[in-house]
């Protein structure tokens, strides 16, 4: 065993029995895009064992562990397999820890682990187990003194280990790690690295790709594979490795770090000297197998995994409350949003005081109106637009099979309800009282659906950016996706009077739709005629608005029928950009 401090203390503690389990890989060609990632690598990496995959840039270690973890099988050629059976798509065999390990920031360790383990548990599992599950995992990885602290607030360490630590929940034979030292400093590297040892001692497959550990961190590591340009330089022990390379004629100075001399081998332009070495290399691999088929299968037989532990319903149930959490401890979702519609309606009743009934203030009123769901668009789409680090949590998660994105969707699709029928509820009773509108519940509850649809459309359009753009690109997409809606709405200018060939923006505005709704609520079915404070108002017949804005005085449904079709032609959108999202793409 390694020699390492009292601190950092190892320990073979198993969590719960599982099966040891060997990962093999034998003539694996990668190639993406034309261009040869991986070439003829084969392998072994055994339980009990942890394993650092090492090499320079763009030596293929990251392509390596996604073969390992089944992602992105197109472009595969070889035999990849876990005790024995072909590795699937994203197989629920092992568990994949990403670089970024992404989390989400506002929930803290324990209701991180909360969520997971009623996601990764079956539901039947008694409460206490599950808490009792818990505590061994945090205790283990050394989290159960920051288990009340969010994880916004958690250090680089400290966040590394709680994405190893919900991983651990099911209990994994096999766990892939890229680069969990990356961004670490020397301490939190070794208390990240000591405990991933202790996992290995437990009886796991642990494989970590790794750039230059200093030396007292590599020797914690048994075994070591070197990768350059795609090829296996060597396979085995850390203990065999300079004796290996200095039998092919690379010597490494006394006293220095084994790891760094290794990156120097792979770096070295020796190339006859390495062409040889990996030639070695790659035969006493192949006298490892005896034989194999010789390209990947989904097929595995009568083994059948589990790839997930829950169904479907109590995925959505407990999705649907990580977001109500999440959305509780968001100031700008409680305080600002909130406190922005409700000062909505004070300052646009204020500043247009008594023009709901003013003959003489017509389009006063009318300006209002479209002042406000303008609002409530971006209100609603910026609400959302910030979704990326969300979007890598659940990249992740649905990777390592913790739940379908299917129920991924349609809890977030239904998780900002409850808030986008609370934000119309506050501001439109004082900007009713205010400006005088029509005190009658039919024409209240009808601008109100109007507006709560423009909210809907407003978080459709935010999710699509969140979802499909980077952040350079998402503010300019959301700013500008509402300049020919707003252009064509009927309120700058009306369709009849359009030029025939730009009609058609006219028909797929859809605050053209909201504006006509909202002014056919206001000014329609038989409403009285409105006061008049000068000689002569042209306004004072409603008809007479409506007829400005070509508006048809009977269309309020067929306007709620349209935006409802369009908010769900948004919703489709939304679920083909996230499916395309979702996919890993290395």
């Amino acid at each position: 065993m390694p020699v390492v401090s009292e601190e950092f203390e190892l320990t073979s503690k198993p969590l719960l029995n599982f099966v040891p389990s060997t990962v093999k890989f034998q003539h694996v060609h990668y190639c993406v895009e034309d261009k040869d990632i991986l070439l003829n690598v084969s392998g072994k990496f055994k339980h009990g064992r942890l394993v650092a995959l090492m090499g320079p840039s763009g030596a293929g270690k990251s392509s390596l562990l996604n073969v390992l973890a089944g992602v992105n099988l197109y472009g595969l050629t070889g035999y990849v397999a876990i005790n024995d059976e072909p590795v699937e798509e994203n197989d629920p065999r092992s568990v994949y820890v990403e670089q970024d390990c992404p989390l989400i920031s506002c929930l803290t360790v324990r209701g991180t682990m909360t969520y997971a383990v009623d996601m990764k548990m079956p539901r039947s599992t008694p409460n206490r187990e599950k808490r009792n599950k818990i505590s061994e995992i945090l205790e283990l990885l050394g989290l159960d003194k920051c288990a009340t602290t969010l994880v916004k607030n958690l250090s680089g360490g400290e966040q590394k280990r709680l994405s190893v630590a919900v991983e651990l929940i099911k209990n994994p034979a096999v766990m892939l790690l890229d680069e969990p030292t990356s961004g670490l400093d020397s301490v939190a590297s070794m208390h990240l690295v000591s405990h991933l040892k202790s996992l290995a001692m437990g009886g796991r497959t642990i494989v970590c790709t790794i750039h230059q550990p200093a030396s007292n961190l590599f020797q914690l590591f048994d075994d070591v594979y070197l990768l350059v340009k795609g090829r296996c330089l060597y396979s085995g022990s850390v203990e065999g490795m300079v004796p290996k390379l200095d039998s092919a004629g690379f010597s490494c100075p006394e006293y220095y770090n084994p790891a760094d001399f290794a990156i120097e081998v792979l770096t070295s332009d020796r190339f006859e000297a390495k062409e040889a070495l990996i030639a070695q290399t790659t035969e006493e691999l192949r006298q490892l197998f005896d034989g194999g088929p010789s390209s990947p299968t989904l097929d595995r037989g009568n083994v059948i995994v589990k790839r997930y532990q829950t169904p479907f319903w109590y995925q959505f149930l407990v999705l649907f409350k990580r977001s109500a959490i999440s959305s509780t401890r968001d100031d700008f979702l409680l305080k600002i949003r909130l406190g922005l519609y409700a000062a909505l309606g004070l300052v646009y009743g204020i500043v247009h005081y008594n023009v709901g009934n003013d003959a003489s203030k017509v389009i006063a009123n009318v300006g209002c109106f479209f002042q406000l769901i303008a609002i409530v668009y971006f209100s609603n789409a910026t609400a959302v637009i910030n979704y990326s680090e969300e979007a890598n949590v659940t990249i992740k998660e649905i990777a390592n099979n913790w739940y379908s994105r299917e129920a991924y969707f349609f809890s977030k699709l239904l998780s900002d309800v409850p808030l986008q029928l609370i934000c119309p509820t506050l501001m439109l009773p004082s900007l009713f009282y205010l400006s005088d509108q029509p005190w009658q519940l039919e024409r209240f509850a009808m601008i109100w659906v109007m507006v709560l649809a423009g909210g809907i459309i407003g978080q459709c359009i935010g999710l699509i950016a969140g979802i499909c753009f980077d952040s350079k690109a998402r503010n300019f997409v959301l700013a500008n996706a509402c300049i020919v809606p707003i252009l064509f709405s009927g309120f700058l200018i009306n369709a009849k009077d359009l030029v025939p060939y730009l009609k058609p923006f006219s028909d797929v505005s859809f605050f053209r739709y909201q504006f006509h709704g909202i002014l056919q609520a206001l000014y329609g079915f038989d409403r009285e005629k409105l006061n008049c404070t000068q000689i002569y108002c042209y306004y004072k017949k409603p008809a007479s608005i409506l007829e400005q804005f070509d508006i048809d005085p009977e269309g309020f449904w067929r306007n709620l029928m349209i935006l409802v079709i369009l908010i769900g032609i948004f919703q489709t959108i939304i679920y083909l950009a996230f499916v395309v999202r979702l996919r890993r793409i290395k």
